[in-house]
């Protein structure tokens, strides 16, 4: 069952607004669309640990302000840019995911006839 609305709104504890939920369904879209890239062939959509990366992140992107590269609470610093790359996926949850990737291996090759 791909991640909904819902998931989102449990997790922050709190209804979703009506002017948020299309931004919030945009971020899931393009969350599980790059988690998606990420595990390849490994991604399934009713994992759990996968939609709680794919919940995180949405709530980590609405977090972030836009143009907002970086911020620092003690000592309070703020650093902003042209263009914020928030959306994609962390540190964090690419480890998470890294289970559902393909593994590489190798074939052994041998040469048969003359």
């Amino acid at each position: 069952m791909p991640v909904a609305l819902n998931d989102i709104a449990v997790r922050l504890g709190r209804e979703l607004d009506p002017g948020e939920q299309p931004r919030v369904e945009a971020f899931i879209r393009d969350a599980t669309a790059l988690a998606q890239d990420y595990c390849g062939s490994g991604y399934r959509d009713d994992a759990p640990a996968i939609q709680a990366v794919i919940c995180s992140e949405v709530i980590r992107w609405l977090a972030m302000q836009p143009g907002v590269l970086s911020e620092r609470t003690g000592d309070v610093e703020v650093t902003y840019g042209a263009a914020a790359s928030a959306q994609s996926l962390s540190p964090a949850s690419r480890a998470a995911l890294k289970r559902y990737r393909p593994k590489l291996g190798s074939i052994p090759l041998a040469r048969w006839g003359p």
